[in-house]
């Protein structure tokens, strides 16, 4: 993808003077954690958890703005069972499917991220925001569909001295379909239109939201500043 081709261009400075301290371009690592469905079998947030794995890039535009790419993974799951009262002839339904996402994303961080010896005045510690666009590549059946996706989240970061950033972040994954719940053994009775296109307006699509951990290094380093008094 497109997206994804910024994080491939080397960018590096030849300044190589007297040393203080040192800058990195970019960051490459991986993210961990746990992700959720939302959608017609389910309302409540982080419920029935599934895994969700995934490789992300950041490209630093400067100390607040990065643009960001990531190509994962996550398992969604949810069933109406024990809640049949509530959908059209008392059908149940579970499923369990797997999802493979890439997305480009912008990145906001609300202090200059940075290692402070570097750049006095920077934070080795900020929170930040991010949205973006995507692709999402889902189960239906025995076939594999594509939609696209708008993933939106919050985070809190830290750089540690030794080239590794470290992080949580919250994310929610809005998808243009709605048959991410598809259940392929079930013949008559399915949660893309339960209710016959008389959904509540929140349910006419599948969504699914993601909490998760990650690690990332340091790539590309483009010299060093100094500061004199």
């Amino acid at each position: 993808m497109k997206s994804f081709v910024v994080f491939f261009v080397i960018l590096l400075s030849g300044a190589f003077g007297t040393l203080q301290a040192q800058g990195y371009r970019a960051e490459l690592g991986a993210m961990g954690g746990l992700s959720s469905y939302m959608g017609d079998a389910n309302a409540k947030f982080m419920h029935n958890s599934e895994p969700a794995l995934s490789l992300v890039g950041r490209y630093h535009l400067n100390q607040r703005f990065s643009l960001k790419a990531d190509l994962g993974y996550a398992a969604i799951s949810g069933n109406t069972i024990g809640r049949s009262e509530l959908y059209p002839n008392g059908k149940e339904i579970s499923f369990h499917n797997n999802l493979l996402e890439a997305t480009c994303q912008m990145e906001f961080n609300f202090y200059e991220y940075g290692a402070p010896d570097y750049k006095p005045g920077s934070s080795r510690i900020s929170p930040y925001v991010t949205a973006g666009i995507g692709m999402l590549l889902f189960e239906k059946g025995e076939q594999w569909k594509t939609t696209a996706c708008m993933p939106i989240g919050i985070g809190i970061k830290y750089k540690t001295p030794f080239r590794v950033n470290i992080g949580l972040e919250l994310s929610y994954r809005m998808s243009f379909s709605d048959q991410l719940d598809n259940e392929a053994s079930s013949a008559d009775f399915q949660l893309d239109t339960p209710w016959m296109g008389q959904s509540a307006w929140n349910k006419n699509n599948d969504h699914f939201a993601e909490l998760k951990c990650f690690i990332t290094y340091d790539l590309w380093y483009i010299g060093s500043n100094c500061y004199k008094e």
